[in-house]
C-alpha cells in the first residue's frame, strides 16, 4: 500500500535523483512541501506524480529492487566490488545527509535573522507609537497661558541659536587649524623644494 506523504529521501528514490537533486528540485521545479508532526520535511505523492509523471517508481517496487540487490551481492563470488558499490552508496547518503543538515542549518540562520529584524521592526513601531501617545498626551494636557507658550518657544529658540552659535565658532576654530596646517605644509615644502 502506498503512503499519501512521504519523506525527502522516499520521493528522491522515487524519482530516480540523489537527495541533493531532489533538493534542487523542489526549487527549480517548485514542488509543494509540508512538515509532518515532528518538523520532518514531507512531500504529497500527487505532487511527484504531478512533475515526474511514469518515471515515478513506487515504494514497493524500490524496497524490492533493493532486497534483489542485497541477495544479489550475497550470492556473488566475489563480493569485494559489490562493497565498494554499498560502500559508495553509503558515501554518497553521508554527503547527501551533511548537504541536507547544512541547507537546513542555513536556513533556521536566516529564519532567526528573519525574526531579528521582525523584533527590531516590532520595537521601533512600540517606540514610535510611545512618543505619539506621549505628544498627544501633552497636547491635551498643555494648559498654559499663550504667554508662557510663547516665553517657552522663545527660550527654546535662544538655546537653538546659542548651540548654532557654538558650531559656528567650532567650525571657525577648525577652519582656522586646517588653514594654519596647510600654510606649515607649504613653509615646509618651500624650504624643501627652495
Amino acid at each position: 500500500m502506498s503512503k499519501s506523504k512521504v519523506s525527502v529521501v522516499e520521493a528522491s528514490k522515487m524519482a530516480g535523483v540523489s537527495r541533493a537533486t531532489f533538493y534542487r528540485h523542489i526549487t527549480e521545479k517548485k514542488i509543494s512541501t509540508a512538515q509532518d508532526d515532528k518538523g520532518n520535511t514531507v512531500i504529497d505523492t500527487s505532487e511527484l506524480v504531478r512533475i515526474y509523471g511514469n518515471k515515478l517508481r513506487t515504494l514497493e517496487e524500490i524496497e524490492k529492487d533493493e532486497i534483489d540487490q542485497l541477495d544479489e551481492s550475497e550470492t556473488s563470488q566475489d563480493s569485494s566490488p559489490a562493497l565498494k558499490i554499498q560502500v559508495d552508496m553509503l558515501k554518497e547518503r553521508l554527503k547527501d545527509f551533511n548537504e541536507e543538515r547544512e541547507r537546513e542549518r542555513n536556513q533556521l540562520s536566516s529564519q532567526i535573522e528573519d525574526l531579528k529584524a521582525q523584533l527590531e521592526r516590532a520595537e521601533d513601531q512600540r517606540i514610535k507609537s510611545e512618543e505619539q501617545k506621549n505628544k498627544l498626551t501633552m497636547m491635551l494636557t498643555d494648559q498654559r497661558s499663550e504667554a508662557d507658550k510663547l516665553a517657552a518657544k522663545e527660550e527654546e529658540q535662544k538655546k537653538k541659536f546659542a548651540d548654532l552659535e557654538t558650531t559656528i565658532k567650532t567650525l571657525a576654530e577648525a577652519q582656522n587649524k586646517l588653514i594654519e596646517t596647510s600654510n606649515q605644509k607649504r613653509g615646509f615644502l618651500a624650504k624643501l623644494f627652495g
